[in-house]
């Protein structure tokens, strides 16, 4: 019986085998019939009840039932399966003890057992005969199949280098190598990043129909991410032609084992061929040949640190971002740190733990996004982190230290915010796109350095912002507002401006961005919105009749005038202005200083009287007032004079910032630098020398800042210390429409011009509002602000050598009587009256002996006051 037993236990065992069902479906008679012999019991305890649920869940149910019925049968035994267990692991049937052979051969039953044995024994070893060949065979004809694959696909890649010819192959490549050239030469599209004048990112602008991109040198990639990017993709990069025959082999052979696709064989660099020029195409054998002679072309070409930079930079890690920079800024938040001179890029920075989970997602980038599927993302970690290990490149606890960095971090989707948002705007807008184009400017990779000082802007919104909605406090007006609340002023407009070369320090654009309001409308850039700029335009006026040879020390007239431009038909009506303050100054003479100081009107007007229109729209051309000098001269009153026509915060704080620069033109400047990709430079802006025209001669230039930083001569309209004054020289101009929906206030020293417009976005009307009340604080404490900042000097205007001081009477304006009240003022060289006046001496009053007294003065303080002891420099005709 133990003799039986070594061939049933091995056709029991094949009968069972889960490998062979065919075999026990075909056999099954026999099994069957196997039923009835006496089957050793150990035998059917080899089979357990583990197994036969196995083989029930792979194969139908009769085939199952049929091996149930074997092994009842036979069951009953207690012969366990651990004593021939070694023995089935090496494939082979566990030995017979003697003495139960011979007692069963002595026997005349078990002489005919032993016949009936010897025949089921030789048709057991046919059978199994059989088996091993078919085996054998099967065996032989699958690595055939794997070798037969290998040929074709090699016969496809031969197939295609000759289709064409003998020199087909280089043909082709030679056709592809500009594609090949572009990715290496930084020709992708890419992300254009515009920053402040200190490298500190504002916006990055990204196409919509592509995505994220920054271009990023090797030297520049993190080593962890290269090494995790090996690990993940390719662990023969560094040493393979461009094509791993093996490894696409192994890939082939198990893909076909398994009927699926469940190893990739493509190198690092035939993925990036195949993203580069494949992606949308059918993975075909002829595409395959394809990318496999491209990638051996580019592996002769290039270095291997070059294709490996140029795979980082063209790969797609999900969520719209190409390239390894933009995913370490998406999925880290990780900043490039920028400098004038160099940007050090955010994938720098990364370590064990974030290089390691980037290098996983090229494989499946929306399955393995950790913004919306972190498990499979730690997962996909967990595998490379593994592979780094097994390839020697970290060690286990780095792996383990590394998974639970990651699982602790909070991803979160991509957040395009914008610092600045009005500047930003202003220069995509108004500067870029005229210079680049739209399209070149979103895929160009171009790195944009402005002018505008992050920390400097960020104060500016804040002083708006208080000013606008919180109770403010100041020694002249005390306490008041909040503004929007008390004076329904809800919105205002900050420019910053160096007036040497231009430079666009700050730009707020209104008073909370976000804010959608009516009457803030905050995304709306109020800094170059045209308004009525009142008063504020009237220096534009009196510097062209400078320019015609009047004086600060003429002597104008205040009174009621009717000028002979009919605002009406039905009654013909005539142009008959008004003052501000609703009346006329008439009780004394009124100098051109006077004038301009106090915001007169019926003055102004005869300037442009004078002066005459055409020649006021030409000196506004000069000075960058575009809004105004484009329209016909059609449209123009002598209304012109006191701010009806429109023009821009900007434009209007460039006009003044000409005053500043002595009468040179600067253009507001808003670039300083622009590199492409590489950084190599495109653009420098010469801050230095920068490339002014002159708008207005000097000497002019010098009265109208004499002029409107003379305090003194302001005091009839504002009292001391109101908002207009600082703790240096400053020159400022206030400006409010007659409708009150805008009021201005634009100043400046000789190193700074600041612009300020308050009112209303939808154009509501103020209450109670005037330029020190309303856009004068903002000024004044921009001012002082940005003046300490950047440690200003406190420094006066620079007199001209052709500007000269000189005495004229009081009351005409012309040279002196003797006894006759004077004035003294700048005068330009070949403006000094020349003859006088008529006057009539007053009657001396009666007196005796030392009770007489001088006349009175006919004007009124601070008009009348002692001369000072020297030529005025850079100060007003009446010094405090």
């Amino acid at each position: 019986m133990w003799v039986q037993s070594t061939q049933y236990y091995t056709l029991v065992h094949l009968c069972t085998n889960l490998k062979h069902q065919k075999a026990i479906m075909r056999y099954t008679k026999w099994c069957d019939q196997s039923k009835q012999s006496s089957i050793p019991k150990y035998i059917i305890s080899y089979s357990n009840q583990e197994m036969i649920g196995s083989y029930m869940d792979e194969h139908n149910e009769n085939a199952y039932e049929e091996v149930r019925a074997l092994i009842s049968a036979a069951s009953g035994g207690d012969i366990p399966l651990n004593e021939h267990a070694r023995w089935d692991k090496a494939g082979l049937a566990p030995p017979s003890p003697a003495r139960p052979l011979q007692e069963a051969l002595s026997t005349p039953p078990g002489k005919l057992e032993a016949q009936n044995f010897a025949q089921r024994r030789t048709r057991i070893n046919r059978f199994l005969l059989m088996k091993r060949r078919q085996e054998r065979y099967q065996r032989r004809v699958s690595a055939s199949l794997h070798l037969l694959t290998f040929i074709i696909i090699i016969f496809a890649v031969l197939l295609s280098l000759i289709s064409s010819g003998v020199g087909g192959a280089f043909a082709y490549y030679q056709a592809q190598l500009p594609l090949l050239n572009g990715i290496a030469n930084h020709t992708l599209f890419q992300s254009t990043r515009i920053y402040d004048r200190k490298g500190r990112l504002l916006y990055e602008l990204d196409d919509p129909k592509y995505g994220r991109r920054t271009y990023v040198n090797y030297n520049d990639i993190s080593p962890l991410l290269l090494e995790a990017t090996v690990a993940a993709e390719d662990h023969t990069f560094w040493t393979n032609s461009g094509v791993d025959v093996q490894g696409t082999l192994r890939a082939a052979i198990a893909n076909l084992h398994n009927q699926t696709v469940v190893e990739g064989g493509s190198t690092i660099t035939q993925q990036l061929i195949k993203n580069q020029l494949y992606l949308n195409q059918p993975r075909t054998i002829q595409v395959k040949g394809q990318e496999a002679i491209l990638a051996y072309g580019l592996t002769q070409q290039y270095p291997k640190w070059k294709i490996m930079e140029m795979y980082l930079n063209a790969v797609y890690y999900g969520d719209l971002n190409y390239g390894v920079e933009a995913a370490a800024q998406n999925y880290y938040n990780l900043q490039p740190k920028c400098t004038r001179s160099r940007c050090t890029p955010a994938v720098s920075q990364l370590d064990l733990a974030q290089a390691s989970m980037l290098a996983g997602l090229p494989q499946s980038p929306s399955y393995y996004d950790p913004t919306t599927n972190k498990p499979a993302a730690l997962a996909r970690q967990k595998n490379i982190l593994q592979a780094m290990v097994d390839l020697g490149m970290i060690t286990l606890d780095q792996a383990h230290q590394a998974q639970r960095e990651a699982a602790k971090f909070a991803f979160k989707p991509f957040s395009h915010t914008m610092q600045a948002p009005h500047f930003v705007h202003y220069v995509i807008d108004q500067v870029l796109v005229p210079l680049l184009g739209a399209q070149n400017l979103l895929d160009g990779g171009y790195n944009i350095y402005t002018t505008l000082d992050l920390d400097l802007e960020k104060k500016v919104e804040q002083i708006t912002s208080d000013h606008l909605y919180r109770v403010t406090c100041d020694n002249y007006l005390g306490c008041y507002g909040p503004l929007n609340t008390q004076n329904n002023v809800n919105d205002a407009a900050v420019v910053v401006m160096n007036p040497f070369n231009g430079e666009l320090l700050a730009m707020n654009g209104s008073g909370n961005y976000t804010d959608t309001n009516p009457r803030v409308s905050g995304n709306v850039n109020a800094a170059l919105a045209p308004r009525q700029p009142g008063s504020s335009i009237k220096p534009i006026v009196y510097a062209t009749a400078f320019d015609m040879g009047w004086y600060p020390a003429m002597i104008l007239q205040d009174h009621k005038t009717i000028f002979p431009t009919l605002v009406s038909n039905n009654p013909p009506t005539y142009y008959m202005p008004q003052n501000y303050d609703g009346h006329f100054h008439t009780g004394f003479p009124m100098t051109v200083r006077n004038a301009i100081a106090n915001s007169f009107n019926i003055p102004a007007l005869d300037a442009i009287e004078f002066a005459g229109i055409p020649n006021v729209l030409n000196t506004a051309a000069r000075l960058g007032l575009t809004e105004i000098s484009s329209l016909p001269l059609s449209s123009f009153g002598p209304s012109m004079a006191l701010g009806t026509k429109e023009v821009s915060l900007l434009h209007l704080t460039g006009a003044y910032a000409t005053f500043a620069n002595r009468g040179v033109r600067v253009p507001p400047t808003s670039i300083l630098e622009i590199t492409n990709s590489q950084g190599n430079p495109l653009y420098i802006y010469n801050a230095a020398h920068p490339q002014g025209v002159r708008a207005v001669r000097e000497d002019v230039a010098f009265l109208m800042s004499s002029i409107l930083s003379d305090k003194a001569s302001r005091y009839h309209e504002f009292g001391s210390g109101n908002p207009l004054e600082l703790d240096r020289p400053a020159a400022a101009k206030t400006g409010t429409t007659d409708s009150f929906k805008d009021n201005w206030t634009i100043g400046y020293t000789p190193y700074l011009t600041v612009g300020v417009w308050a009112g209303n976005s939808d154009g509501s009307v103020m209450n109670n509002v005037i330029g020190i009340t309303g856009a004068g604080p903002i000024w004044h404490d921009v001012m002082e602000f940005v003046s300490h900042y950047y440690n200003y000097p406190p420094d006066d205007f620079i007199k001209p050598a052709d500007v000269q001081p000189g005495t004229v009477s009081a009351y005409t304006g012309l040279l002196p009587h003797p006894g006759e009240p004077t004035v003294t003022d700048w005068f330009i060289d070949g403006t000094m009256p020349t003859i006088q006046g008529p006057y009539v001496p007053p009657a001396p009053p009666p007196c005796h002996g030392d009770r007489c007294k001088p006349p009175p003065c006919p004007l009124p303080l601070p008009w009348c006051r002692p001369l000072p002891q020297g030529p005025p420099i850079n100060q007003g005709a009446f010094p405090n």
